[in-house]
């Protein structure tokens, strides 16, 4: 049964309402429920508050005609709230009349209530639905779902079943997208870039000396030298200035050649003398036998003395007297030709203990910097001090690329100066002076120049790589 104060269906032996809290059986105000059938049992007829005449008598005042005859409900609830008789004349009852008829005509306010009249009094719901069909509104498309990034599998955890100790059991791992920042910039201090600065000048020193030191081992031995004096024309040589004549002249007097013939020869003929002898040929064997002594630490002391250029040299050409003099000399007379070059000095100018004692160290030392042991040690150290300098800038790719640029490129351009100087500012100075010694060492210093220049040309490549980079990392 139903509370006769509040509405609410309770059970049938219950004293008080569980909702309101009243008496049942106490008289009360009749409430009327909020949907009429709804709440009436079957078997019962709703409880009419106003009698028949008094319900004619407000048609009648309300739409100035009277109405049909109202009966008591059937069991179909329809009939109670809207009767057919009704819907024949709703000119009056029925607001959507004053318009053209259709629903489409009647204004916007009444099509946003959803009917043209608030019937809800005595129409039912259910008659609505039978009378009128509204399709369903189509559903709005889904909207786009930002795009996630697939992350591991991870089983699906599951409740544990009822009396499960989880007191030392951890929970499962929660898979966390790994955040994406931005790596932050490192600065290195003053303090360290200017340590960075000074180990990259040794590095410079080092490199430089591991070049030089490469190039003459490569470029200065006497068998390279000894070939590219060979190719010195001897004319152009025996016409070259020493001692402020020329070269043939000079020896011509020192040896006191025209003393020692007897007048036989004269300076012109000394000199087509000299032609026919191997001078060059000696003066290359000469001059390879010293640097492969002091640079190569080959053999014995090579100096010559006075005793040892005359009958080395002119002893060793008698054959050449004799077509030019048709005379061949004696030993007295080359013993008075090495005791005039003695007396010039030539021993001591071509004692290699005597360019010591000039220098201040020995030059039979001179074996061990120019050798490939050294040289390696050189290297090492280099590479050394290539890498303290990246220490030093803390790793940072853009200091060490701007550091190695500098390093190569400055050691570069100086290798490059000294091979472009080795070879062309002897033959310079032999083209404005004429002088013997550098036309000799613009023929002799061609490898070591070559040398150096390539040696200068890949620096410079592998700073310009490193240059390249450092653009590149800013």
């Amino acid at each position: 049964m139903f509370c006769l104060k509040c509405g609410m269906e309770i059970d049938d032996d219950s004293v008080f309402c569980t909702g309101c809290g009243a008496r049942i059986g106490e008289p009360e105000t009749v409430v009327n429920p909020t949907s009429g059938p709804d709440f009436l049992k079957e078997d019962e007829e709703p409880t009419m508050l106003l009698s028949e005449e008094e319900l004619q008598e407000a048609f009648i005042n309300e739409y100035g005609a009277e109405s049909p005859e109202i009966g008591h409900p059937s069991d179909n609830s329809r009939d109670f709230f809207y009767n057919s008789d009704m819907a024949e004349n709703t000119d009056d009852l029925m607001p959507f009349n004053e318009y053209s008829g259709s629903p489409e005509s009647a204004p916007a306010e009444d099509r946003r209530n959803k009917s043209f009249n608030d019937n809800s009094d005595t129409i039912s719901f259910d008659a609505v639905e039978d009378e009128m069909y509204a399709p369903p509104l189509p559903e709005p498309y889904p909207e786009p779902q930002p795009y996630n990034e697939p992350q591991p599998y991870a089983p699906p955890y599951s409740e544990p079943y009822p009396g499960y100790q989880t007191d030392n059991v951890p929970p499962p791992p929660v898979q966390k997208r790994p955040v994406h920042r931005e790596p932050q910039p490192v600065k290195i201090g003053k303090g360290r870039l200017f340590s960075a600065f000074l180990i990259s000048v040794f590095a410079i020193a080092f490199l430089l000396i591991f070049s030089l030191t490469l190039c003459i081992k490569l470029g200065l031995s006497g068998d390279i030298v000894r070939n590219n004096i060979n190719k010195i024309k001897d004319n152009t040589l025996l016409s070259s200035e020493f001692d402020g004549n020329e070269l043939s002249n000079t020896i011509y007097g020192s040896l006191g050649f025209k003393n020692a013939t007897g007048g036989m020869a004269s300076e012109s003929s000394f000199r087509n003398y000299m032609l026919r002898t191997d001078f060059v040929d000696y003066l290359g064997r000469t001059v390879g036998s010293y640097l492969s002594y002091i640079i190569d630490g080959k053999g014995s002391d090579p100096s010559i003395t006075a005793e040892d250029f005359v009958y080395d040299f002119i002893k060793g050409n008698n054959r050449a007297s004799i077509e030019e003099w048709g005379y061949s000399m004696t030993d007295n007379e080359y013993m008075f030709m090495a005791q005039n070059l003695e007396n010039d000095g030539f021993s001591d100018d071509m004692s290699i203990f005597e360019w010591g004692s000039a220098a201040g160290f020995s030059l039979r030392n001179l074996k061990f910097l120019f050798s490939f042991m050294t040289i390696a040690v050189f290297l090492i150290i280099t590479a050394l001090l290539f890498i303290w300098t990246a220490v030093a800038v803390g790793g940072l790719g853009k200091y060490i690329t701007s550091y190695f640029s500098g390093i190569l490129k400055t050691s570069g351009f100086i290798m490059i100066f000294i091979g472009a100087a080795s070879v062309l500012a002897p033959a310079l100075a032999y083209v404005f002076n004429q002088q013997a010694v550098f036309y000799i060492l613009a023929y002799g210093l061609r490898t070591f120049a070559l040398i150096a220049l390539c040696t200068g040309a890949a620096e410079l490549i592998l700073g310009g790589i490193f240059s390249m980079v450092h653009k590149r990392m800013k």
